[in-house]
C-alpha cells in the first residue's frame, strides 16, 4: 500500500516538473516595452488611482490574460484576469477587481503597488509579457 503511493507521489511530481519546464522552454514568448516606447508594443499598459488598463495592440485577439499587480515588498501579489481581449480593444480593469492568493482584495491603502505584469496568449498560442513599473 505504501509502495503504491510512493509510485502515485512520484507521478504526480514527475507530471508537474515536465510541465513547468515545457512552459519554461516553449518557444515563441515576446516581451514588449512598457507604455510610451517606441517600436509598437504588443500590450500596453496605463495605471491610475482607480484602473488599470490594457490595450491590445497584437493584431490578433488575446486569451488567459493575466494582469499582475506586484506590490513593493510584499509577500503575495494581486492578479485580476480577462478572458479575452480583441485586437485595438482597450479595457480598464477596477483597483477593486484584483485578489491576492488568499482572496484578500487589492487595497491602496495597505498596499504599495512596485509593477504591473500582463502575460497573454493569442490564438495560435504565441505569448506575450509585458512588465512596467507603477505610475500614478
Amino acid at each position: 500500500m505504501a509502495h503504491a503511493r510512493q509510485t502515485a507521489l512520484a507521478a504526480v511530481v514527475g507530471i508537474l516538473v515536465l510541465s513547468w519546464t515545457a512552459s519554461g522552454c516553449s518557444g515563441s514568448a515576446r516581451e514588449s516595452g512598457s507604455v510610451g516606447t517606441s517600436g509598437g508594443s504588443a500590450i500596453t499598459i496605463e495605471t491610475s488611482s482607480l484602473f488599470v488598463t490594457v490595450e491590445n495592440r497584437t493584431g490578433r485577439p488575446l486569451i488567459d490574460l493575466r494582469v499582475t499587480i506586484n506590490p513593493v515588498g510584499a509577500v503575495t501579489t494581486f492578479t485580476s484576469v480577462i478572458s479575452r481581449l480583441e485586437a485595438g480593444e482597450k479595457r480598464n480593469v477596477p483597483l477593486s477587481a484584483f485578489r491576492g492568493l488568499d482572496g484578500a482584495p487589492f487595497n491602496k491603502l495597505f498596499v504599495r503597488p512596485r509593477s504591473v505584469v500582463v502575460s497573454a496568449v493569442d490564438l495560435i498560442g504565441e505569448k506575450y509579457e509585458v512588465s512596467v513599473p507603477w505610475h500614478s
